[in-house]
């Protein structure tokens, strides 16, 4: 096994696939055009769990990149009714000037600060009245978020978004705290897991999505929004989705991002010491493409961003040597984001 570059983190080409990824995207990445910053998020928080952001990117390149997130920001002044305020994902449907039809996203928001955050900046050109404002406009009766505007899809990831950005820029002020937690409430399913709704089959994105929510508003471990014995459910619940590595959902085979996924949740939960730290890391470094760099989803699927970054993730979580930690519940570099603007 010695031999066998899937016994070791091959640190060098996945920094190689990170850069390549953050210079230009695969032909194949088109349809995700809309999704651009979020795809940044991955491969700079990446470098940076890598500790390689200021090896790789000089200020200069640093500064255009800032400047570039910013001309996504719909603020006050942009034009854009209060309901479209906030981050775009890019620019290739609208360009610079708001239209009827430009709106921001959540997701695209929270990457969209993160981003700022991991490059150095201060966050001072942030609208942080608009951007708050408008994600208290989203949030729905029954305390869920909608993804962007009104009268879009809403689940527990926009949850979560909305609870990173109200981090990040201190305003939990502007939403329904309460009304958050009792739609956290109200998803915890049969088995024990959380949903992306009421009624909904449990699953490990969404269950790390409130989980980490909670977190973030200081009600995890208060017991008012999950009991003891539901904790204590959730944990086994957890805990149970390890074949090799973590899988979302009984009888799916297991998928590197779910090593954060499921591996964050616990480890907010205080019970990764359970975790079967050795299969795990086994089954991630299996997943790598030792020509290219990069993780794959399963042994036999093709590398990505998304899951590159997500295993690198999970690594970070279970201390892998050379790897910057990252904190589980705000998902960035845990340097970054205790540097974070108060």
């Amino acid at each position: 096994m010695e031999d066998d570059p899937t016994s070791h983190f091959l640190i060098k080409k996945h920094l190689k696939f990170l850069k390549r990824n953050l210079d230009m995207f695969p032909y194949h990445y088109s349809s995700l055009e809309s999704h651009r910053i979020t795809l940044l998020f991955f491969s700079l928080s990446g470098l940076e769990i890598l500790d390689s952001v200021d090896s790789v990117l000089t200020p200069e390149h640093k500064e255009k990149i800032v400047d570039w997130i910013y001309l996504l920001q719909l603020d006050s002044k942009s034009g854009a009714v209060p309901d479209a305020w906030g981050f775009r994902g890019s620019l290739s449907s609208s360009g610079e000037c708001w239209t009827p039809y430009d709106v921001s996203n959540l997701s695209q928001t929270y990457s969209a600060l993160c981003c700022l955050l991991i490059l150095g900046d201060d966050l001072s050109r942030v609208d942080r009245v608009a951007v708050l404002e408008g994600i208290k406009r989203s949030q729905l009766a029954d305390g869920s978020f909608y993804a962007r505007g009104q009268e879009s899809e809403n689940d527990m990831r926009f949850v979560y978004c909305a609870a990173a950005v109200c981090k990040i820029l201190n305003g939990f002020d502007y939403i329904d705290v309460e009304k958050l937690c009792d739609y956290v409430r109200r998803s915890v399913s049969y088995d024990g897991g959380i949903a992306q709704g009421p009624g909904l089959e449990s699953h490990g994105g969404s269950t790390y999505c409130a989980i980490a929510s909670l977190s973030l508003a200081g009600r995890l471990w208060d017991y008012s929004v999950l009991s003891r014995r539901q904790i204590e459910r959730l944990k086994k619940w957890a805990l149970f989705k390890q074949d090799e590595g973590f899988h979302g959902r009984p009888h799916k085979p297991d998928d590197t991002c779910y090593g954060f996924w499921i591996g964050a949740t616990i480890k907010l939960l205080g019970c990764y010491s359970c975790v079967n730290r050795s299969r795990l890391r086994s089954f991630l470094l299996i997943c790598q493409d030792d020509r290219s760099g990069g993780f794959l989803k399963t042994p036999d699927a093709h590398p990505d961003t998304l899951h590159t970054y997500f295993s690198i993730a999970a690594l970070s979580l279970m201390g892998e040597p050379c790897l910057m930690p990252i904190d589980p519940a705000l998902n960035l570099p845990l340097k970054v984001a205790k540097a974070s603007p108060k």
